[in-house]
């Protein structure tokens, strides 16, 4: 794609779009996290009509250096020739059968085969979906009805409450059914420990996303949730195949009894596969998970095309190490600017982000605004989060570090 970043085009066409998007669309956008009222309207990109390797092209005709990657989901890049022929090919024989696809049987081998500890695998078409069947399967194995959740687990009834500051009527959600969540913030070993101790016997999972965990607390969290006959369910929806072969567990060897994913196995195509011991996965016939569109052929045969990515990768992630690197140099600069205590560079090589330190909300962050002003001008795209991908060449990396470097040095002379 060539680039045109310096370009500064009409931008009447994306705020057209946008007008009219509104009436019709809620937020203007069927996924959330990716609503203009996140970005800079006018200024950003808001809208994209193509998009190759680590750039797109915005409603605009302005190309954008994409720090997101479709929230982390093309991890080897946009509009890659080998998931690109393998979708076309699924195209001319048919995309979705009236009884199994063979494609089906094939991915789970491979994933099995990958994570090397599991035994079966069901699959959906999201994130939200696969959590939440693990949930179910859970309080069908144990015959318990409530559920720890630490985080952000999907927008689905069991999970909204945990993360959302509305009320549960305001979300839609009985508070019957609300109250048999209970929550507790990522790392916090002490207060899980006494959710369950408070709730003996009635506690059917554990969610957490691992890699907001250290290894130690997880390790203490998985034997005490075991310990009381609780099922541990990772959720791995975005960490995933952004943290190592083998996801946080393989990283740090402690493995759950239900694995999530999703994020990145498709390359963009909606996926998500559910990883456990057969005792508990073949229980989702049981509790009847299921959607039309769960076994369609177009995102398996792309998930096969990514799981050939992976096997001739010397090393995975690719860009680990450099983001590391990219990470340690922040750090320091946050220090050498004298701006310890209150800029926080947070997260790892899988994603990360820097924000202030204390804010009570990330989308309100006024270093997150500060930040995406200077990126816009620079035709760089993020909305906070910085997620990289197979394709993100050395000198993209390097223009990235800069230009969030040249933020924080703005950013300390304006404060």
């Amino acid at each position: 794609m060539t680039n045109e970043r310096t370009t500064t085009p009409d931008r009447t066409s994306s705020l057209t779009w946008l007008d009219k998007a509104r009436d019709v669309v809620p937020a203007a956008c069927s996924t959330l996290a990716k609503a203009p009222h996140r970005l800079l309207p006018g200024r950003g990109a808001i809208a994209a009509v193509h998009a190759k390797d680590a750039e797109f092209t915005d409603l605009d005709g302005r190309t954008w250096l994409d720090c997101e990657m479709a929230m982390g989901t093309a991890t080897w890049g946009h509009a890659r020739p080998e998931v690109r022929e393998a979708v076309r090919a699924v195209l001319e024989r048919g995309t979705a059968f009236s009884v199994a696809d063979p494609l089906e049987l094939e991915l789970a081998e491979r994933l099995l085969s990958r994570f090397g500890r599991y035994e079966a695998v069901k699959f959906a078409k999201s994130g939200a979906d696969v959590v939440s069947g693990a949930v179910r399967i859970a309080r069908a194995a144990t015959g318990r009805d409530r559920v720890v959740a630490t985080e952000y687990h999907g927008w689905h009834d069991w999970a909204a409450p945990s993360h959302y500051s509305a009320h549960p009527t305001t979300l839609g959600i009985p508070q019957a059914v609300a109250a048999l969540t209970l929550t507790t913030p990522p790392d916090d070993s002490e207060r899980l420990f006494a959710l369950l101790r408070e709730h003996p016997g009635e506690v059917a999972a554990v969610v957490v996303c691992p890699n907001r965990w250290s290894a130690d607390r997880l390790g203490a969290v998985v034997d005490e949730a075991r310990s009381m006959g609780t099922v541990v369910i990772f959720d791995e929806v975005t960490s995933g195949i952004r943290m190592g072969r083998r996801a946080t567990c393989g990283e740090v060897g402690i493995w759950p009894d239900l694995l999530c994913v999703s994020k990145g196995m498709a390359n963009g195509l909606p996926l998500a596969a559910l990883l456990g011991d057969r005792r508990l996965v073949m229980r989702a016939e049981d509790v009847r998970m299921s959607n039309a569109h769960s076994s369609e052929s177009l995102a398996l045969a792309a998930a096969l095309a990514c799981e050939d990515l992976m096997d001739a990768v010397p090393a995975w992630p690719s860009w680990r190490t450099r983001t590391v690197d990219m990470l340690d140099a922040l750090r320091a600069r946050v220090t050498i600017l004298g701006l310890g205590g209150r800029i926080e560079v947070r997260g790892d090589h899988s994603s990360f982000s820097l924000g202030t330190s204390g804010a009570p909300d990330f989308w309100t962050d006024p270093f997150r605004a500060h930040l995406l002003d200077v990126l816009t001008e620079r035709r760089i795209f993020t909305k906070g989060y910085f997620v990289f991908s197979d394709r993100h060449t050395p000198a993209q990396l390097d223009e990235i570090e800069r230009a969030i470097d040249a933020a924080l040095t703005s950013y300390r002379h304006h404060n």
